[in-house]
């Protein structure tokens, strides 16, 4: 019975949203609902910490200042290490999640993202792709020279009094050539 209750007990949770670690430990001594951000935070590690005085665990962020910021306190180690595993888990399955390099990298210089511009778009680009195929292979079959072959059939093509779309018969035809 008392496994069950102590189960029931260790509510932790921990998700990645929009780049934010967000946890919840409604089973810590005073339960609390705590955000990252992870993009401040890239160097930051989470511990368990022993106060053997008060015999209490705490869950700690160091950052890569120095600073220790107290997430959550828990009145056994087994409790605050399943909020540690809980965010472990939370982090090592926000693949896409966490914002991309090239955001973060655009952060770090304080650098803002310019604004998308409005364009033709992909189906447009395309679109003008093909517009232009078609006017540059009618342009170079109109600047290719004839062969004489060609030369040669057209005129044949003419009646034997030398009109064109007169018809003729196949013998004149043939003569002509």
């Amino acid at each position: 019975m008392k496994n069950l209750l102590k189960t029931k007990k260790n509510k932790a949770s921990a998700r990645v949203v929009d780049g934010k670690l967000i946890l919840s430990f409604p089973d810590a001594l005073t339960p609390v609902l705590w955000q990252m951000d992870l993009d401040e935070a890239k160097a930051s590690a989470l511990e368990v910490q022993e106060n053997k005085k008060d015999n209490i665990y705490t869950l700690t962020l160091k950052t890569p200042r120095g600073e220790a910021v107290d997430v959550a306190s828990f009145s056994d180690r087994d409790t605050a290490v399943k909020g540690l595993m809980a965010a472990s888990q939370a982090l090592s399955a926000a693949h896409g999640q966490i914002r991309p390099a090239a955001a973060q990298n655009n952060a770090q210089a304080g650098a803002a993202l310019p604004p998308r511009e409005k364009g033709i778009g992909k189906w447009g680009g395309i679109a003008l792709f093909v517009v232009f195929l078609f006017v540059l292979i009618n342009v170079w079959s109109s600047l290719v020279p004839r062969s004489a072959s060609q030369s040669k059939t057209l005129s044949t093509t003419l009646s034997p009094s030398g009109e064109a779309g007169v018809p003729m018969s196949a013998d004149d035809f043939l003569q002509n050539r």
